[in-house]
């Protein structure tokens, strides 16, 4: 999807809020809960499109337990840390962040695109897990996710400055991360399944921070976390442009990297009230945890023809150079095979195997230059062939 003008993004925006009431929702415990009319579709949606709700985080906003200050974009749940039992709730690190929206025709710098933005505060204060975040539904369990959004800081404890934008001077330490909450709700910062950026912190500056997860459940939650260290002045977080997108492949570049806006893509639909409590199967859960990272591989090294097996697990040696061949031994991933020739088309590579030869699948080796550069074999001798992999 192509990324949309600030002023085709503040149409979009204008004719959306049209169909949108203005609502006072109420709080439960220290999460705004999303009091969508819309129910689940079922329908799984696809790569290409950004799966988020006003992603352009424009206003006006929704007012949360009827409490000025605390106004998110719609589409949008603000989040805080309550202090524990026995603490002040004045206590300026436990106090509980202002939500107000910020506008471009008020403070340009502020805003990444289109008419508004984002933002949570706290003055002389400071909340360890604060932010916004957002369920997203809908999704084929086991797929490759990523959410990213434009983000900027502001901690100073100097406000009156002759320089316009301000700069973070004497600052409070204030970071910022974006995170995928793999198996959906309710919101947990301590679960494992909760995957994060790095911290980063953007002062002064808009910066894209991205995070790449899998989708354990039909729904996740997507969290912009807050953190600071010292209650100064202004302790600000200004979000913009976020983009959520189901992956072709792991790693792939998707649609959200490297862009601005992108506008919700075509079906999207709201959570559910229920939507924190729907949970996938545990099977399907555990079956979609991302696997072990393999152990690299290299090539061997030195003048003699050898390849290094490059398979998952196992190469299959084949007594023929076709996946039909039968076959007649394996090789684990990182064992290293002496190579005797390769085959006409160059897709198999003929090994040695405590004494025996035989045909392993070139695709799923590292060979070194030795190896690859032996002759053709030609097929049709008495020589006896092994073979390797597990269903090559």
């Amino acid at each position: 999807m192509a990324a949309t003008n600030p002023m085709r993004k503040t149409l979009i925006t204008i004719i959306v809020l049209g169909a949108l009431a203005f609502t006072t929702l109420p709080r439960s415990d220290n999460v705004a809960g999303l009091r969508a009319a819309a129910a689940q579709t079922g329908a799984p949606y696809r790569p290409g499109y950004n799966l988020l709700i006003n992603p352009g985080h424009e206003h006006p906003g929704i007012y949360f337990a009827g409490r000025g200050e605390i106004n998110v974009a719609w589409g949008w749940v603000p989040f805080w840390e309550e202090p524990p039992e026995g603490v002040d709730p004045r206590d300026p690190y436990f106090r509980t962040p202002e939500f107000r929206p910020v506008f471009q025709h008020e403070y340009p710098y502020r805003v990444h695109s289109g008419g508004g933005s984002n933002r949570w505060f706290n003055f002389f204060a400071l909340n360890k897990k604060a932010g916004i975040m957002q369920y997203v539904i809908n999704l084929p369990i086991g797929a490759p996710i990523r959410f990213t959004s434009w983000l900027q800081l502001w901690s100073s404890n100097l406000s009156e400055q002759a320089e316009i934008p301000p700069k973070s001077i004497q600052d409070g330490n204030l970071k910022v991360r974006v995170c995928i909450d793999q198996d959906g709700g309710p919101r947990d910062m301590t679960d494992p399944n909760l995957v994060c950026s790095n911290w980063a912190q953007p002062y002064d500056r808009w910066e894209q921070i991205a995070v790449d997860g899998v989708a354990m459940n039909s729904v996740v939650n997507v969290l912009i976390w807050s953190s600071a260290e010292f209650p100064v002045e202004h302790n600000d977080v200004h979000a913009d442009d976020s983009c959520f997108e189901i992956l072709p492949a792991r790693g792939a570049k998707g649609i959200c990297l490297g862009q601005g806006f992108i506008e919700t893509g075509p079906g999207v639909v709201p959570p559910p009230e229920n939507v924190a409590s729907i949970k996938a199967p545990a099977t399907d859960q555990a079956q979609a945890k991302p696997k072990p990272a393999l152990t690299p591989v290299k090539a061997p090294t030195g003048a003699q023809p050898a390849l290094a097996v490059n398979a998952p697990s196992s190469l299959n040696i084949r007594a023929e150079p076709n996946q039909k061949a039968k076959i007649i031994g394996n090789a684990k991933r990182g064992v290293v095979l002496p190579v005797l020739g390769k085959s006409k088309d160059g897709n198999w590579f003929q090994v040695r195997q405590q004494n025996k030869r035989g045909w392993v699948l070139a695709r799923l080796t590292l060979p070194n230059a030795a190896a690859r550069a032996m002759p053709t074999i030609t097929l049709g001798t008495d020589e006896e062939s092994v073979r390797s992999d597990g269903k090559q």
